[in-house]
């Protein structure tokens, strides 16, 4: 009897937590899987992985809610959002006015800017951002780089659809330049050691971006409660060592 009754116990217990999984809010993240360290597809095991899906991992627990990664072009990512396709975008987004019309943003959780790459062969005519006009630029469609690009004088700029492209272009000729987020062309150099020194990360930053998490401007209480979780994450420690896991240094400081 007894042991029966342990058995029922456990059977009702198994089943509170199944029904608790099954109430849990899903929390919808709209990515472009392509941006490493900010996320990217591990080859061997199939799996989205990257700073972005852990910090947003983390936030989404302590929220109580459970994510569910999206994945689509960049310039898929603010429509996604506009018509309730997703709940958040996180992909490197920068925040900036012309957004901050469309869409609420998070406090951000990272500081980058933009860098140009060159191929290391071009370190003698290209020493300065001036040196790029009139010349073939490379960036990803819809970002922060391809918009600084076509302001460059006389350039001519081709658009991918992911990073990894606008890399193949430049190593193969077919443009003089790439213009990036510094933290990803940094790792695309540190992840290819062998063919690195075919490549020249110029030293010069052409701006400072904040990057921060986008949701629908009706979405404010939301905005709000991620808020609150990253600042606890920050508090705890959790950020920082997501942040050297992926970078390999300390987040600087607030």
């Amino acid at each position: 009897m007894f042991a029966k009754k342990l058995l029922v116990g456990a059977l009702a217990a198994a089943a509170f937590i199944s029904a608790q999984a099954a109430d849990q809010k899903v929390l919808r993240m709209a990515t472009e899987s392509s941006y490493p360290p900010f996320e990217f597809v591990e080859t061997k095991t199939g799996e989205t992985v990257g700073f972005e899906i852990d910090l947003l991992r983390g936030i989404a627990e302590r929220i109580g809610r459970k994510l569910e990664i999206v994945p689509m072009g960049f310039d898929a990512i603010i429509p996604a959002l506009l018509t309730n396709t997703a709940d958040v975008g996180m992909a490197a987004i920068t925040i900036t006015p012309e957004r901050q019309k469309r869409l609420a943003f998070t406090d951000p959780y990272y500081v980058s800017g933009l860098s140009v790459l060159i191929r290391a062969a071009d370190k003698a005519t290209i020493t300065k951002v001036e040196d790029l006009n009139n010349r073939t630029i490379c960036a990803q469609i819809g970002t922060s780089g391809h918009m600084r690009a076509q302001q460059v004088p006389g350039a001519k700029v081709k658009a991918f659809n992911n990073v990894s492209e606008t890399f193949l272009e430049l190593s193969n000729k077919g443009c003089d330049a790439v213009i990036g987020d510094r933290p990803v062309n940094s790792y695309f150099l540190m992840s290819r050691p062998q063919s690195a020194k075919d490549f020249y990360h110029m030293p010069v930053m052409l701006n400072t971006e904040l990057f921060g998490i986008a949701a629908k401007k009706s979405n404010k209480a939301l905005v709000e409660e991620m808020n609150a979780a990253m600042k606890a994450m920050r508090a705890d420690g959790s950020y920082g060592r997501m942040y050297k896991k992926w970078f390999g240094e300390e987040p600087p400081k607030e």
